[in-house]
């Protein structure tokens, strides 16, 4: 069994990926904020969007104040891109403030959720099938891969 995450070594990770995506975000113009920068059409903008809804989400499922919407398939994981593309069409109309503004509070949600897990062993949202440190290190996991791909999409 893979040892849990550390509280200490989560928060450490969790503020370095907060600082680097948020100076990053800045270096991107208006006409970059909205351009895809993905094969499948994401610009900036949704990816911003879908990092701070997914961490604001995941962290309140790890605080037990949401209950999880998306049922966990065969394979032990979410079947997600139907749901990410929904809220990526909802989100799209979001000024870039906001997008910043969501972005920042999202990280703070995902410090209190780590904060408050006092045993990184215990069942996570959907149970024993994956931990609360599981989770934990999946939102720091999931913003880190996330910023490697909007700093790749700067590259010249």
């Amino acid at each position: 069994m893979n040892e849990p995450p550390d509280r200490a070594g989560l928060l450490a990770a969790l503020e370095v990926e907060r600082d680097a995506l948020l100076a990053l975000l800045p270096r991107f113009d208006d006409e970059q904020w909205r351009a895809p920068a993905r094969t499948d059409g994401w610009s900036p903008h949704d990816i911003v969007m879908h990092l701070a809804d997914s961490g604001y989400g995941m962290a309140l499922m790890v605080l037990g104040e949401m209950t999880p919407s998306l049922p966990l398939t065969d394979q032990g994981w979410m079947d997600i891109d139907g749901y990410n593309e929904q809220r990526r069409v909802k989100n799209a109309a979001l000024t870039r403030e906001k997008a910043m503004g969501r972005i920042a509070a999202s990280f703070e949600h995902v410090r209190r959720a780590i904060e408050a897990t006092d045993d990184m062993n215990a069942p996570g949202p959907y149970g024993p099938v994956h931990t609360r440190g599981f989770w934990l290190q999946r939102m720091v996991d999931h913003a880190r891969l996330h910023r490697h791909e909007l700093e790749e999409s700067l590259a010249p």
